[in-house]
C-alpha cells in the first residue's frame, strides 16, 4: 500500500504534458502538503521544469504581501515564467516520445 495521496498517485504513470497539466490544476493546500513527495516524483522522472515551476509557486505562496493585499511582481512574474517553460518542456518531451 502506497503513502502518497491518491491526488498524487494518479498523476505518477504519466508523462511530462499531465505532470505539467496536474501541477497547474492542483490545489496550492495539496502543493504545500506534500511538496517533499511531489518533488520527489518530479526529480525522479527527470521533470527539472517541473521542480522549477513548484519552486516558484511555493516562493509566491509564501511570499509576504503588500499592503494592498497584492502580490509583488518578483514572485508573481517568475510563476508565469516557470509555467511557460513547464509547459514548452512537456511539449519537446512529448514531441521527442
Amino acid at each position: 500500500m502506497s503513502d502518497v495521496l491518491p491526488i498524487i498517485e494518479g498523476s505518477l504513470g504519466a508523462g511530462p504534458p499531465d505532470w505539467a497539466s496536474w501541477l497547474l490544476r492542483c490545489p496550492l493546500s495539496i502543493i504545500h502538503r506534500e511538496q517533499a513527495t511531489i518533488r520527489a516524483i518530479l526529480q525522479r522522472h527527470g521533470f527539472s521544469a517541473g521542480v522549477d515551476y513548484l519552486d516558484a509557486l511555493l516562493a509566491y505562496s509564501n511570499a509576504t504581501r503588500l499592503p494592498d493585499g497584492g502580490f509583488p511582481p518578483t514572485v508573481v512574474m517568475p510563476v508565469h515564467m516557470a509555467a511557460g517553460a513547464m509547459r514548452e518542456a512537456a511539449r519537446a518531451a512529448e514531441g521527442a516520445e
